[in-house]
């Protein structure tokens, strides 16, 4: 099957799952486990990739989180909130150097899973701990999303190999 072909039944195929995952067996936010996914791409895919993404993508929950924080400790007025997105944003920029810390996107990724996922279940992140907690939401959604496209990567691979075909005489 060429390449193409493999990665369209690859990650339809594991997109599909992840959809009847996320609605009944591991509730997490499907856009986020969507854009980990992405992400795995985007940072050049692999192991590496993976690693590279993953990484970032749980500094920028962090971030947010913490972001999310210190809006509320300073009242959470429109000046509160740019002026401490400008230092959550910054520091995830300035972490950035070569190796696992080099895709600096996905930590934006990670930022914006978490507000989004506020916003979306009108839970803080200053909520006490549970399992519906936004935090634990999006690592979950972000795990799930690494593997799924680390598993979408192999499938496609799986889908192209060749050696199943039997040889043809020289």
């Amino acid at each position: 099957m060429s390449p193409r072909i493999a990665s369209t039944v690859s990650i339809g195929l594991l997109a599909g799952l992840s959809c009847l995952v996320t609605a009944f067996v591991i509730k997490v936010p499907i856009w986020a486990l969507f854009i980990a996914w992405a992400a795995v791409f985007a940072a050049g895919g692999g192991l590496d990739g993976a690693r590279r993404s993953l990484t970032m993508n749980v500094l920028g929950i962090a971030s947010a989180t913490l972001t999310l924080m210190a809006i509320g400790a300073l009242g959470g007025s429109p000046w509160a909130v740019a002026g401490c997105v400008v230092v959550g944003a910054g520091v995830l920029v300035l972490i950035t150097s070569p190796g696992v810390l080099s895709f600096t996107p996905a930590g934006f990724f990670g930022f914006a899973s978490i507000v989004a996922t506020v916003s979306a279940t009108g839970t803080a992140v200053t909520a006490g701990p549970s399992l519906a907690h936004p935090v634990v939401l999006v690592l979950g959604a972000v795990a799930l999303g690494t593997g799924f496209g680390l598993a979408s990567e192999w499938l496609g691979a799986l889908l192209t190999r060749r050696d199943h075909v039997a040889p043809q005489p020289s």
